[in-house]
């Protein structure tokens, strides 16, 4: 009986860990900022808010995983082209779509 009360919380607990969606504003503020800008309206890198923030979800995770613009066109040096990166609070594994589709929500958010 006491291992069904021990397993039931360890369930809840694993499922609410994994459920939980990826932090986009920490994500961002960890790797692109520097070259975006702290409110993605460029600085090294051009901005982000009000162009690729609002590029279809396919193209924003085909632009940051593996370096090509809603044009088909290569982004231009030195973004990292993720998908042979990591993030980074990753531990070198790539960024999941999660990770870049939340990313893409948080500058949705910024004006």
């Amino acid at each position: 009986m006491k291992r069904t009360f021990i397993a039931v919380p360890m369930l809840w607990l694993c499922a609410s860990v994994v459920a939980a969606p990826p932090d986009g504003k920490a994500l961002y503020q960890e790797n692109c900022a520097s070259c975006h800008g702290q409110n993605g309206k460029g600085d090294t890198g051009p901005k982000l808010v009000g162009d690729a923030s609002e590029w279809k979800t396919k193209l924003f995770e085909r632009a940051v995983l593996n370096g090509i613009d809603d044009q088909g066109k290569s982004l231009k040096s030195p973004m990292p082209h993720w998908s042979g990166a990591s993030f980074k609070t990753d531990s070198g594994v790539a960024p999941s779509k999660a990770e870049v589709d939340a990313i893409q929500h948080y500058l949705r958010t910024l004006k």
